[in-house]
């Protein structure tokens, strides 16, 4: 055999026989176990013996993986089956979190079956800057929050504890109790600010968590968060409230049932997120200035009957520039993403993402670098060109 992969972790490697010296790159997320040259019969033992060796290694390796958290996380695509796998299972929150001026990502990552954290990723490789030590069951749920406000990472569990982190630490900075379950975090006027479902709003100290008084109907902008609905610049909004924002009905654009609309928070184009209305069912988005249709399209630049139309509706948008994801209906296929210039409706870039999920766990843009989030990984694809620079976790 020229290759073989490990039952166990998947790890795949390259038998090298020494036949052929070459100094062609060996490919990303594969070792090479070196054996002597088939000359008697026992050469097929000593390659059995090596993929047994790494049968057992990956073993190992699979069962130090969900004994203990992971200490960084490499910058490129990691070899599967060496040293811990880390998972990133959280909708990418991005904030400068070593000073340098870039966006950095933050999250909450687990080992698998293990224990889950938040951990913050250099942004200009991914590599691992710092971790929290492990998170309650309760702060990991789907009642939990996370958000970045000012100086502090906050983590509000399932039964209303909000826990602050030192943005450039990650050390434990205060809690508080708020006697209530999370629903929104944003920033006010120099405060963190909580929204609980009872919907009440808590005004939380930055330094302290100490609690401040709110001003009524005070003003508070979105932050980065685990909220899927919203970010700094932007928020999704369902059919319901398209009416009071003035945006097209769910049926008003022909050819089109928009279900969701992307509202920037600047001036500009809205964009309308939906499906084909007549014959097969394929994503489709709109531009839109009031109820001025200003250009639609289909989302897939591939063959749309290939595609997935189902599922929530997602999208993220910066600097004019409008990324929405998409899925094949082969679900080896995986996922897609397609980039159109805002004002002008021209797509710019089409990409596949990955042939592994059609998990979603949200998506985050930068100024230079779209961060899309899977069930295990984040993929960091640059906004100009489409290429996948980096990722962030392990691929499942």
């Amino acid at each position: 055999m020229d290759s073989v992969a490990c039952q166990y972790c998947g790890a795949r490697s390259l038998v090298d026989r020494g036949r052929k010296p070459t100094t062609a790159p060996i490919p990303q997320g594969m070792h090479v176990v070196r054996v002597a040259p088939p000359s008697s019969n026992v050469a097929p033992f000593i390659v059995l013996g090596a993929v047994f060796s790494m049968v057992v290694a990956g073993a190992v390796s699979g069962f130090v993986a969900m004994r203990a958290p992971a200490t960084s996380s490499a910058g490129a695509r990691p070899l599967l089956g060496v040293g811990p796998r880390t998972h990133f299972k959280d909708r990418p929150m991005l904030a400068d979190v070593n000073g340098d001026g870039a966006p950095d990502v933050i999250g909450k990552s687990s080992v698998p079956a293990g224990e889950e954290w938040i951990a913050a990723y250099d942004g200009r490789d991914g590599k691992q800057v710092w971790k929290t030590a492990a998170l309650t069951k309760e702060a990991t749920g789907h009642e939990a929050r996370r958000a970045v406000v000012l100086d502090r990472v906050i983590s509000i569990d399932g039964l209303g504890k909000a826990q602050a982190y030192d943005l450039r630490t990650g050390s434990p900075a205060w809690s508080v109790a708020l006697g209530e379950k999370p629903k929104r975090v944003c920033q006010g006027n120099g405060v963190i600010v909580v929204e609980t479902v009872d919907d009440a709003k808590h005004g939380l100290e930055p330094a302290s968590g100490k609690r401040r008084e709110l001003a009524k109907d005070a003003a508070c902008k979105p932050v980065p968060s685990s909220i899927a609905d919203e970010a700094p610049g932007y928020r999704l909004v369902s059919w319901s409230d398209f009416d009071e924002l003035g945006l097209p009905e769910l049926h008003d654009i022909e050819g089109m049932s928009a279900h969701r609309a992307l509202v920037p928070s600047g001036p500009g184009p809205r964009f309308m997120l939906g499906r084909r209305s007549k014959g097969s069912q394929v994503r489709m988005v709109a531009a839109v200035d009031k109820k001025k249709v200003l250009w639609k399209d289909v989302v897939p630049g591939v063959d749309p009957l290939t595609t997935r139309a189902m599922g929530t509706e997602e999208a993220a948008y910066e600097g004019g520039l409008l990324v929405v994801p998409y899925d094949m209906n082969d679900h080896s296929q995986g996922t897609r993403l397609a980039c159109f210039d805002g004002a002008a409706g021209k797509r710019l870039w089409d990409v596949q993402v990955h042939k592994k999920s059609q998990v979603s766990s949200g998506i985050s843009v930068s100024a230079n670098d779209v961060f899309f989030a899977t069930w295990t990984a984040v993929y960091v694809i640059s906004l100009k060109t489409g290429q996948l620079r980096y990722m962030i976790g392990t691929e499942f």
